[in-house]
């Protein structure tokens, strides 16, 4: 009786990939680093998205690529939620604002504006909405790099 041969991996049909050095690791790492960094501050999210575009290429056929995909992916997503939610808060907020320093200026009754109140918690809300997007996206890509995993 043959053995039987060894099973194939079920992703036969695709090219096989190569092992990333370390090196690539890292700098990888580096990148989600400044990512997260950039949840608070804005300048390492633009240093991590600019890395992310000098890197992708050089890892090319290893899934690390797709990490650096879904970096850039997320950036121009996160810019995108995050500007439509401030600028939909700044036009829901400002007339309400301007409306309540003319009554100001001209009585001494102040009356806010239920609007100018309602815009900010929404525009708020919406922005907490992305960042905390932004915060799963990152541990999930993270959580997938540990293991050696691509990103869909």
């Amino acid at each position: 009786m043959e053995p039987l041969p060894p099973a194939q991996p079920s992703n036969a049909g695709d090219a096989p990939q190569s092992v990333p050095s370390s090196r690539e690791f890292t700098i990888l790492g580096v990148t989600y680093g400044l990512y997260v960094a950039g949840l608070i501050m804005l300048w390492p999210s633009l240093v991590g998205m600019i890395i992310a575009y000098v890197k992708r290429d050089d890892v090319a056929g290893t899934f690390l690529h797709s990490h650096y995909g879904w970096l850039i992916r997320m950036f121009w997503w996160w810019v995108a939620w995050f500007v439509i939610a401030l600028i939909g808060m700044v036009v829901v907020v400002v007339p309400p604002a301007l409306e309540l320093a003319e009554t100001v200026r001209d009585t001494s009754i102040v009356r806010l504006p239920w609007q100018l109140l309602g815009g900010a918690v929404a525009g708020g809300t919406a922005i907490l909405v992305v960042w905390c997007w932004v915060f799963y996206r990152l541990v999930r890509g993270i959580l997938r790099l540990a293991d050696g995993r691509a990103v869909p």
